[in-house]
């Protein structure tokens, strides 16, 4: 949060610029904007099990399922999110402490924004599922 949001856009900018084919102005100006704008910036990041008692598949499977329960959470506060998985985010141990069994999947962006008429209208749940029986 705070000042670290700035820093933080300005490193996922400049690994941007390391990786990108061809580097875009606009895009590097974005992911500092985005950082900025934010209420908060969380990094996504497994921590694997040092046994790997279970498979790498099924502990990303909780993580996502922890950030969707994340996800939710905001909703019921009418906070907005979104998560975020660029190529450059596993760099991310360049900028914070990373335990050698830990990687980042990507970045939580949160925060309070300003209803719009451009809200996107979901599909009753109904229209998604098939029954057999």
């Amino acid at each position: 949060m705070d000042e670290k949001k700035e820093e933080l856009g300005k490193f996922l900018a400049s690994k941007y610029s390391e990786t990108a084919e061809v580097v875009s102005e606009a895009k590097i100006e974005k992911i500092q904007n985005n950082a900025k704008k934010a209420g908060a910036v969380l990094a996504i990041v497994l921590h694997r099990d040092p046994k790997e008692s279970v498979p790498e598949w099924e502990e990303i499977a909780a993580v996502a399922c922890a950030v969707q329960n994340l996800w939710i959470a905001c909703d019921q506060y009418e906070i907005g999110g979104y998560w975020s998985s660029p190529g450059y985010a596993k760099k991310l141990g360049e900028f914070v402490s990373l335990k050698q069994n830990e990687q980042c999947l990507g970045f939580f962006f949160m925060g309070y924004y300003q209803p719009t008429s451009h809200q996107v209208k979901k599909k009753p749940i109904a229209e998604k599922i098939e029954w057999f029986s």
